[in-house]
């Protein structure tokens, strides 16, 4: 859904997006690079993580640097998320990740992106849903995952997971919807782990970019780096893993950001 005026945050446009699947709504923003870049546009399409409190342009904010490199920049509350309809689950977000692909192939026929350039960022629990995606879409050339949780399964058979579920619900009521009956929830993901489309020992061994990196944190707490290390190993493609010295699982120090912010620009600046 484009506005009748164009907006503009800075020098970048931008666009409202609303995204139709079964019916519900998942809404999102699209910016455009500086008018100085001309279309078809390359694209990073960014999955966000669980349980995503911020706006979104709070999270592009940290990214405006990809614009300035001549890339446009999609980003969306996955169903069950914030301002999007419906309720969460593995399923629906992969299904949510597929449309968004099926938006950005009928933008392309319209000449607003290059369909041999786009490319995927996920972060935290996004990472697992762009696995997924890249496990069964063969139109995305690259795959950056920034601080991913990976080994789901041992997050859900957690008591922190728990825990975790009960203060959203607590403090942040209505920003994650699905997750009020706390052990209906995990006993319906636990239900859905079981399927061999998600088990990311197997995804990994199925995907179908052309170039794959992840940026992880040294001291990560979530995720520790033999985590990633023993899931990625038996990747079919071979990723670069980048650790960033004293980093937890997010970069919340500018020294952090800035080696974040380095790395994903020298990712995106040969694609």
């Amino acid at each position: 859904m484009e506005f009748k005026e164009k907006q503009f945050d800075g020098p970048y446009e931008v666009v409202e997006v609303e995204v139709y699947n079964k019916k519900e709504v998942f809404k999102g923003l699209l910016y455009h690079p500086p008018e100085s870049y001309k279309r078809p546009y390359p694209l990073v399409i960014y999955f966000h993580g669980f349980p995503q409190i911020f706006p979104l342009p709070e999270i592009l904010s940290n990214y405006k640097f990809i614009l300035d490199m001549g890339f446009a920049f999609l980003i969306f509350n996955f169903r069950g998320y914030r301002y999007s309809d419906g309720q969460i689950s593995i399923k629906g977000q992969y299904s949510d990740a597929a449309k968004v692909i099926e938006f950005v192939e009928k933008m392309a026929e319209k000449n607003i992106f290059d369909l041999n350039n786009i490319n995927i960022m996920g972060h935290d629990f996004g990472a697992f849903i762009a696995l997924i995606l890249c496990s069964k879409e063969k139109s995305i050339n690259t795959l950056l995952l920034t601080s991913p949780i990976l080994n789901i399964k041992r997050h859900v058979n957690s008591e922190d997971f728990k825990k975790a579920l009960n203060y959203i619900n607590r403090f942040l009521p209505g920003n994650v919807r699905g997750i009020e009956n706390v052990e209906v929830f995990i006993s319906k993901t636990k239900k859905e782990l079981s399927s061999k489309n998600f088990d990311v020992d197997r995804i990994v061994k199925r995907l179908h970019i052309k170039k794959f990196k992840i940026i992880t944190g040294e001291v990560d707490k979530l995720t520790p780096i033999s985590e990633v290390q023993n899931i990625m190993q038996n990747s079919n493609i071979q990723a670069e893993i980048v650790i960033i010295n004293g980093m937890d699982h997010e970069s919340i120090e500018d020294e952090d950001i800035r080696k974040v912010k380095k790395e994903i620009e020298k990712f995106l600046a040969v694609n």
